[in-house]
């Protein structure tokens, strides 16, 4: 299926943004199955949830609208400016990652700036975040195969994965096409 998604053949006619929480072997994974046209969103409630962490170090008296501002700069383009205003704020190099929301929040933005286009993303009216397509995994893909009893070798599991995520989107017939 992959071949297919790279080839164009399974209706993917302009780049389309993928959504996922941002780990390195998703956005790999990204660019392998759907090449050129495969461009990866950062999850945006994931992307919250860093800026979340860190508010409180940000700006204690109003830690929600320091995250709401943030999350607004994001939406509008403006990630130089998130990173800005948490790099006004990060720990000292001594204090351990744990300890540092803000240092965790500066880094996941500064490794993903090429992932953090929500104007792009919202302009195509498509989804900045995970939700729909966890939800979609959990219905299309572990409802057959989480079935009572079932057992599967990987690569059939692939291949019926495969299938039912075309059946679901609509694509069956262009396999066969």
């Amino acid at each position: 299926m992959g071949a297919l998604c790279a080839q164009g053949r399974l209706g993917i006619e302009q780049p389309d943004p993928r959504a996922g929480d941002g780990a390195e072997w998703i956005r790999l994974q990204t660019k392998e199955v759907f090449g050129p046209q495969g461009r990866f969103t950062c999850d945006f409630f994931h992307v919250s949830e860093y800026l979340g962490e860190a508010a409180e170090s940000c700006n204690a008296q109003a830690p929600d609208r320091w995250r709401r501002t943030q999350q607004a700069r994001l939406k509008r383009g403006a990630c130089e400016k998130v990173i800005t205003a948490l790099a006004a704020h990060l720990e000292p190099e001594a204090t351990p990652d744990e300890d540092a929301p803000v240092r965790n929040g500066h880094r996941y933005l500064t490794n993903r700036t090429d992932c953090l286009d929500y104007p792009r993303v919202l302009k195509l009216g498509l989804p900045i975040g995970s939700g729909m397509i966890e939800s979609g995994h959990r219905h299309v893909l572990q409802a057959r195969l989480k079935k009572a009893g079932a057992a599967w070798l990987t690569k059939h599991a692939d291949r019926i994965a495969n299938l039912r995520v075309l059946r679901a989107n609509g694509q069956w017939l262009n396999l066969w096409n």
